[in-house]
């Protein structure tokens, strides 16, 4: 593995504790709620932090472990920060030349490296401008030119499109996988934002309170969520249960009947566009039903995201058009009824 790291790290009251292993070529993304340990991580990664304990191997060598810490500057890392931190004063060539001046390189040559690299980015006619004259997305480039400048076997990205506006975060992201897929290093980038994890990273690992609660890739991450926050990360309801059979008794005392026959501690995963909604008890061909109260109702595009309190609370996607027919708003009573067939079920 290019980076093999547990990267422990007390920080008052939190004790981040994850476990990284990233090979050569790849992207691997830490998700999380705010507060969960990723920039502690990366930060750790990049020897900004010291470890409390663990170990930091990078291609074979050892940056940290309870003998060894090898300083940031010594490290053979890129790092582009959440807001870029760009030097104001400095043109988008000189940010880019900065990492190679500071480990020794004439100046002259330097900046021969950051027209390359400004170039292969298509920031060429950007070379002389400082960065408060750059766009969003020429900002971040040139964060990234900087970051590459200096040949690191290990990238690490921090929320890479925070600054970026909805706009122009579709065309940088695709920009951004590119360039990824061509970096031979590894690659390690934290986000809250499940659409940069899926599109950029080929592995995901999702922390919570400073552990790790799930890995893989992301269809893995996503067909089978283990927490609340992941289940709500990838547009899933997410309960816990004990199947007997066909027949699931969740938690809260309502049983729901699946389509397939487990036994023992199980998740029951739930599109919330496969549940329906109706003003009365429902009769026919949905197995499961029960009474709801909506607490919430948001747009999401083409279709209205409902909270609906339970047991079991739920959310649920609707047209605009059965909104309107069902004169949903919050505080409405309603019944939820899903198809046993609809109900994706797995082991705890």
């Amino acid at each position: 593995m290019s980076l093999d790291a547990q990267v422990i790290v007390a920080r008052g009251s939190l004790v981040v504790d994850v476990s990284l292993q990233v090979p050569s070529g790849g992207v691997l993304a830490v998700l999380g709620p705010n507060g969960a340990g990723k920039t502690t991580t990366l930060r750790a990664l990049a020897g900004l932090l010291p470890l409390s304990r663990g170990h930091v191997i990078l291609d074979g060598v050892v940056l940290d472990d309870d003998r060894t810490h090898v300083p940031a500057e010594r490290r053979p890392v890129g790092v582009v920060f959440q807001d870029y931190l760009l030097f104001p004063t400095l043109s988008a060539r000189d940010n880019v030349a900065f990492g190679l001046r500071a480990r020794g390189a004439d100046r002259a040559g330097a900046r021969a490296t950051a027209d390359q690299l400004l170039e292969r980015f298509d920031l060429s006619a950007q070379a002389d401008l400082r960065p408060a004259k750059l766009s969003g997305g020429q900002a971040q480039r040139v964060a990234l030119a900087r970051a590459l400048a200096v040949s690191p076997q290990l990238l690490l990205l921090d929320e890479p499109m925070a600054a970026l506006d909805a706009g122009t975060r579709m065309t940088v992201r695709t920009d951004l996988r590119a360039h990824l897929e061509a970096f031979g290093g590894a690659t390690v980038l934290v986000t809250h934002d499940p659409l940069d994890a899926l599109v950029l990273a080929d592995h995901l690992v999702v922390v919570e309170d400073g552990r790790v609660v799930q890995s893989g890739t992301p269809a893995e991450v996503a067909r089978a969520p283990r927490t609340d926050y992941v289940a709500r990360l990838v547009g899933l309801n997410l309960m816990l249960g004990l199947a007997e059979g066909t027949a699931v008794a969740l938690a809260d005392g309502v049983t729901l009947t699946v389509a397939s026959a487990h036994r023992g501690p199980v998740y029951v995963a739930l599109r919330p566009s496969a549940i329906a909604v109706y003003q009365e008890q429902p009769h026919g061909s949905p197995r499961n039903a029960w009474p709801g109260r909506v607490r919430s109702l948001e747009s999401r595009g083409d279709t209205l995201r409902a909270v609906v309190d339970g047991p079991p609370d739920v959310l649920v996607d609707l047209t605009a058009a059965a909104v309107a027919e069902l004169r949903l708003v919050p505080g409405a009573a309603v019944w939820c009824a899903v198809k046993a067939t609809e109900l994706d079920v797995y082991p705890v």
